[in-house]
C-alpha cells in the first residue's frame, strides 16, 4: 500500500494580511514579519527530504517556498491552479470597508453560501472545484509515492485542497483555521486521506501574528 505525506503550508503574513485586506490573486509581497516566518518554517522542515515541492505562482507563496526548498537540489513547480480565492472588485480593500459598503454581500461571505462570489470573482464552489481539479492531478502524478510532498498555497486554496482531499462538502473549507506558515500534514493512501497534523505553528515563536486574509 502506498502511503505518502503531504506537507502544506500556508504563504508567510504580507502587509495586507496585516491589515485586514482582501488579497485574493493580488500579487502582494511577504513583510519583514513573512520572511521571518519563511524562514522558521525552512527551519523546521530542513530535516526532511521531499520528493517534488509545489507553489502557487504568486511571490509571496513562492518566496515562501523558496525559504523551504532552497537548501535542496530540488525544482519548485509554480501552478496557477493553487492560486487565492479571487475577491474581484474586493481585493486591496479592508474587510470592514467591504462589511461597511456591501453589508448584505458581506454576511453571504461566511454564510457557507457556496455559490456567492464577491463581485468580479469566484464563488466557493468554484474554488473547490479548482483545488479538487489540482488534488486529482497532483495525487494522479504521485499515485505510487511513499514520500514526502511539499504544497505551499494560501488560506483559501489549502482549505479547499484540504476538504477536497479528505472528501468533505466545500461548506467545510472555511471551518478549517490556517495561519500564515502553519503547517498541516495529510497522509494519502491506497483509497483515502488522514489528516495528521492541522496548522502547526509551534516553529514560529513570537512572528505567529496572524490576521484574517489570504
Amino acid at each position: 500500500m502506498t502511503n505518502s505525506r503531504w506537507f502544506l503550508v500556508r504563504h508567510g503574513e504580507t502587509e495586507w494580511n496585516n491589515t485586514g485586506r482582501a488579497q485574493g490573486q493580488a500579487d502582494t509581497p511577504l513583510n519583514a514579519r513573512g520572511r521571518a516566518q519563511a524562514a522558521l518554517t525552512g527551519t523546521r522542515l530542513q530535516p526532511l527530504e521531499f520528493e517534488a515541492a509545489y507553489s502557487s505562482d504568486l511571490s509571496r507563496v513562492v518566496a515562501t517556498a523558496e525559504a523551504i526548498v532552497s537548501a535542496r537540489d530540488m525544482p519548485l513547480t509554480k501552478m496557477e491552479s493553487l492560486r487565492e480565492k479571487g475577491f474581484g472588485d474586493w481585493e486591496g480593500m479592508t474587510f470592514a470597508e467591504v462589511e461597511e459598503r456591501h453589508p448584505s454581500l458581506f454576511r453571504r461571505l461566511f454564510d457557507e453560501d457556496i455559490v456567492f462570489a464577491p463581485p468580479g470573482g469566484e464563488s466557493d464552489q468554484q474554488l473547490y472545484d479548482r483545488l479538487s481539479a489540482a488534488a486529482d492531478s497532483l495525487t494522479g502524478a504521485h499515485a505510487d509515492s511513499e514520500g514526502n510532498i511539499l504544497v505551499v498555497a494560501h488560506g483559501g486554496s489549502l482549505r479547499a485542497l484540504i476538504v477536497s482531499l479528505m472528501g468533505m462538502p466545500p461548506e467545510y473549507m472555511w471551518r478549517l483555521r490556517l495561519s500564515n506558515c502553519g503547517i498541516t500534514v495529510v497522509n494519502i493512501f491506497d483509497g483515502g486521506a488522514a489528516l495528521e497534523l492541522l496548522n502547526d505553528t509551534s516553529h514560529l515563536g513570537d512572528v505567529i501574528k496572524d490576521v484574517f486574509a489570504s
